[in-house]
Parts: structure tokens; sequence; C-alpha cells
């Protein structure tokens, strides 16, 4: 309880969107499905 949601909510936010940004190249997504391939 005493650490904010929002600092965790932050970090973890960040490593994901890092993780995102070097999947991107790999995953790509259809325009005719929208799948994510």
């Amino acid at each position: 309880m005493a650490v904010p949601k929002i600092k965790v909510s932050k970090a973890r936010r960040n490593s994901r969107k890092a993780n995102w940004k070097v999947s991107t190249p790999s995953v790509v997504k259809c325009p005719h499905c929208h799948e994510y391939t």
C-alpha cells in the first residue's frame, strides 16, 4: 500500500513500450484481416 500504483504502472508501461518498439518490425498488422502476424 505504501508504494503508489502510478509509479509501478509507469515503470511497467515504459518497459512494455520498449519491448513493443523492439517487436514492432517483427510484428506487423495486416491491413486486410486486421490481425498481428
